[in-house]
């Protein structure tokens, strides 16, 4: 999809050179040695830029690898209006912990974590969570190139998809629109975006899952960073319940499975 502009412009050079042959051939004999000349250093020239199209297209997947490789945090350039957020890295073979020495004693292996006391507490509602890029444009002209994909990182501007689901465990039932509860996603920066309950893909899919689903338009100005974002769940008996997703967050190994936004749309 990046290189449809360069094969377009390698077809339509191709095509011209079509043209200026078949221009030649009509004219017969008649052709001046003027005009000979002309067709054929337009031919030269076009087959000087069929060249170095070809060589573009053949150094593309290099210059993408090239990129990965490096392990850079800044997105590689954009290519027709696309900024891209991740990539892959080549990285050395794992070498695997040296065998102790014999009659020697290995070291202790390190103590798990013990969970605490409320992993095993009743909790109210169970809830499935996942952030969704979307080809849908945000008020600001934003949208990510491909459509309805789990993704844990944005920039500013764009469109974040909540879609979850909830089930209420005193009853094992799911949590829908008939049941007179109010769902929304609230934001650090004191945002909120109500939640609605309605099929994946508007219908376009006869099997697709019933789900809630809230959209939020990230602000130009919000902080890089994680977006620690919560759920308010408020039955129809009017007492709320805030849910946060478990979150793995290391400042120290820059570690955060929570969705992050990483800077801004190059070019913008």
């Amino acid at each position: 999809m990046r290189w449809r502009g360069t094969i377009w412009s390698l077809g339509a050079a191709i095509g011209l050179g079509a043209a200026l042959i078949g221009a030649a051939a009509c004219s017969g004999g008649d052709v001046s040695q003027g005009d000979f000349d002309k067709v054929k250093q337009q031919l030269q020239e076009q087959e000087t830029q069929n060249q170095q199209l070809q060589q573009q297209l053949a150094n593309a997947p290099k210059a993408g690898a090239t990129t990965a490789a490096t392990g850079s945090a800044t997105p590689a350039a954009a290519s027709g209006g696309v900024t891209w957020l991740l990539g892959a890295k080549k990285m050395p073979p794992v070498t695997p912990p040296p065998t102790p020495a014999p009659g020697t004693t290995p070291a202790p292996a390190k103590p798990k974590p013990t969970p605490p006391p409320s992993l095993y507490e009743s909790v109210p509602y169970a809830v499935y969570m996942e952030t969704l890029a979307t080809t849908h444009q945000s008020g600001m002209d934003i949208a990510a190139s491909v459509a309805c994909t789990p993704s844990g990182l944005f920039v500013r501007g764009q469109r974040i998809v909540f879609r979850y689901e909830v089930i209420d465990t005193s009853t094992g039932k799911r949590i829908t629109d008939k049941d007179g509860a109010k769902l929304k996603i609230v934001m650090p920066n004191g945002d909120e975006a109500n939640g609605s309950f309605s099929q994946r893909g508007g219908g376009s899919a006869p099997d697709a899952p019933f789900m809630w689903s809230s959209n939020w338009d990230i602000p130009k100005d919000f902080p890089l960073g994680a977006i620690d974002f919560k759920l308010v769940i408020t039955p129809a008996n009017g007492k709320a319940y805030t849910w946060a997703p478990p979150a793995l967050s290391n400042k120290t190994t820059n570690m955060d499975t929570r969705p992050v936004v990483v800077g801004d749309l190059q070019g913008q």
